[in-house]
């Protein structure tokens, strides 16, 4: 069973971007779940997501996206079951992402993955291949991360910054592997950055936490 969850600051923009790309792409017993943005954190908020979808049984991946994000391929399940077969040690699973990852500019790295936004096409090619870290825009976790992983106080921090980058570097530092993958979608972003001062905040703890040598 896929467990297919959003933390979701506007209902209008769910039903209109995400809703129908759910249709195209969730199982008969596919599980939705949403998780309000109105907590501060979206650290805190995929922790309960994480928690929920750990009691439920015979859960094959949990997909955490954007809430303006629209799935494309039928077969998206399929794809995501192959990978994990394939590779039994990956953890995250994603569209776009990178190796060589320093901070939260993980595009800043060697680029992977493919990804079709409003404001332009995002292609690096080289996919599926392993990277260090993929973009939160979509997370496909694996059963081992679902019951192993958590933010937790000493991660979560305020605001909707980092969590992809924490999350894929938890995995790999317990021996897991982040995986970008041929998962066709259209990211309805309206781009940038949004709180400038958050990003600047969450972009330091990443570093001071994964590269404390600077």
């Amino acid at each position: 069973m896929f467990v297919f969850a959003s933390c979701v600051g506007s209902e209008a923009t769910y039903r209109s971007r995400a809703l129908p790309g759910l249709r195209v792409c969730a199982e008969p017993d596919s599980v939705l779940i949403q998780a309000t943005a109105d907590q501060g954190s979206i650290f805190a908020a995929y922790d309960e997501i994480l928690d929920a979808t750990a009691a439920l049984p015979d859960v094959e991946a949990l997909v955490l996206m954007h809430e303006d994000v629209e799935l494309l391929d039928p077969a998206f399940c399929s794809t995501v079951r192959a990978r994990l077969d394939a590779s039994p040690a990956a953890a995250v699973i994603g569209a776009v992402g990178a190796t060589d990852v320093r901070s939260l500019a993980w595009w800043e790295g060697e680029g992977a993955g493919h990804v079709v936004e409003t404001r332009g096409t995002v292609d690096f090619g080289r996919h599926p291949c392993p990277v260090d870290s993929v973009d939160g825009l979509l997370m496909v976790l694996s059963p081992w991360t679902i019951d192993s992983l958590r933010y937790g106080s000493a991660v979560a921090v305020p605001g909707f910054h980092g969590y992809d980058a924490e999350l894929c570097f938890a995995a790999r530092a317990a021996g897991r592997e982040v995986w970008v993958e041929q998962l066709p979608l259209i990211h309805h972003t309206k781009g940038g950055f949004g709180d400038v001062d958050a990003y600047t905040r969450a972009d330091a703890a990443f570093r001071a936490r994964w590269f404390p040598q600077g």
